[in-house]
């Protein structure tokens, strides 16, 4: 078998690993910006007063450009790859955008997670505040 046609394969195999975990961090921030902006907009859980969320909205939606951003990164180190692999000539220059990638990857975890917990405070925030008036 061609060498080259060995280091394509591995390389696209790399390519599909990464643009899975992309898309399951794309999935799960704009799931979540979607439940925050159906509870604001009192499509779910209506009967309670939304706090406030443009926080933890705005770190969804960040996360999901951020995990987009990462995608469009992975796909022009592919490129730059199988460009390497066609030619036979090993360069490094894959390894800007691969990079790129990689941080919009932190970026978008970090994004997820941060909005999960401003959140989170938000809502125990706002059930400390019931309690108190009730116990008046």
């Amino acid at each position: 078998m061609d060498p080259r046609a060995q280091q394509i394969r591995a390389s696209g195999l790399s390519f599909s690993l990464l643009a899975g975990a992309f898309r399951f961090l794309g999935w799960l921030n704009g799931g979540a910006a979607l439940a925050l902006v159906a509870f604001s907009l009192g499509i779910v859980g209506g009967d309670i007063a939304a706090p406030d969320l443009q926080l933890p909205l705005a770190l969804f939606l960040g996360g999901l450009v951020a995990s987009c951003l990462g995608l469009l990164f992975a796909y022009l180190a592919q490129v730059s790859l199988l460009r390497q692999g066609y030619t036979g000539h090993m360069t490094r220059g894959h390894w800007p955008t691969q990079l790129l990638a990689m941080i919009c990857y932190l970026l978008a975890a970090l994004a997820f997670c941060a909005a999960c917990w401003f959140s989170l405070g938000q809502a125990a925030h706002d059930a400390q505040q019931m309690t108190s008036y009730a116990s008046r």
